[in-house]
């Protein structure tokens, strides 16, 4: 009577047959294929005339082509070097709260005492909409001259912030266009010297 484990049994002649022919089959796929399609080495021919070698000759073009270095993009903000000098600050940090009244077509200032670096942040709003500009004044000019920051007709109230050029007085100049008498109110907080109303 056979078994299954009988028909499974194989002679060792046949074994080693069987072992040759897969060693054989191994080393005509390496001889025709592989070799010209990894390394370029085509000793019959075949591989040229299927096209394996143009495989590798291709990966060793990619490999010896000079990567293309992305495009600089230059960028979005660039960001000042920041020492301990930019940094700190010998002006003491200080806020204020300023509330003026201003009669019908008529101005006034507003300003802080600032040295060159100098910083504060500001809101300020108004009763009714004003005529309002921001400058600045060099320390001892006599001229009249002033630096111009911005100017704008209508406003009721803004906030931002101001680092002081040079050193002088930076602040804000309201004036009221309407038939009422309105107030101002402005609040700062940062490093300066004071804030203070120029008497005429």
């Amino acid at each position: 009577m056979n078994t299954i484990a009988d028909s499974y049994r194989v002679s060792g002649r046949t074994l080693w047959k069987v072992s040759l022919l897969a060693l054989v089959a191994a080393g005509i796929i390496l001889l025709l294929f592989v070799l010209p399609a990894e390394r370029g080495i085509d000793p019959t021919g075949l591989g040229k005339a299927m096209g394996l070698t143009r495989m590798a000759d291709g990966e060793d073009a990619e490999d010896d082509a000079p990567v293309a270095a992305a495009p600089a993009t230059p960028p979005a903000y660039v960001v000042p070097e920041q020492t301990k000098a930019s940094i700190v600050k010998a002006t003491p940090f200080r806020s204020d709260e300023k509330e003026v009244t201003i009669a019908p077509h008529e101005g006034i200032e507003i300003k802080a005492h600032m040295k060159p670096g100098d910083h504060f942040i500001y809101t300020w709003e108004s009763s009714a909409p004003v005529k309002a500009d921001m400058h600045g004044e060099k320390k001892g000019d006599t001229s009249g001259d002033f630096t111009q920051y911005w100017k704008e007709k209508g406003l009721s109230h803004d906030q931002g912030a101001l680092t002081a050029p040079f050193e002088g007085t930076h602040g804000w100049y309201f004036r009221n266009q309407g038939e009422t008498p309105l107030t101002v109110k402005v609040k700062t907080w940062g490093f300066y010297e004071d804030l203070f109303e120029p008497k005429p």
